[in-house]
């Protein structure tokens, strides 16, 4: 996820007092969604996303509908 699309109108990042380093893992939300749609790593922290405001801010590592969600129960 690029650091524009967090810092949107419709992205959100934490408040200065709740600012996440680089390389911690969160989930994604979609605006307006109840449930997470993915998870990912922060590549910045979200203080230099705000700063910065280009470049990968988050790395999808699972989303939905790819093949992790796929798999079945047994």
């Amino acid at each position: 996820m690029m650091c524009p699309g967090l810092t949107s109108a419709g992205g959100w990042l934490p408040p200065v007092e709740e600012a996440l380093p680089a390389d911690t893992v969160v989930a994604v939300h979609a605006e307006g969604k109840e449930h997470a749609v993915g998870i990912g790593i922060t590549k910045l922290g979200t203080e230099e996303m705000k700063r910065i405001n280009k470049n990968v801010g988050v790395e999808t590592i699972a989303c939905l509908g790819d093949d992790l969600w796929l798999l079945k129960t047994l």
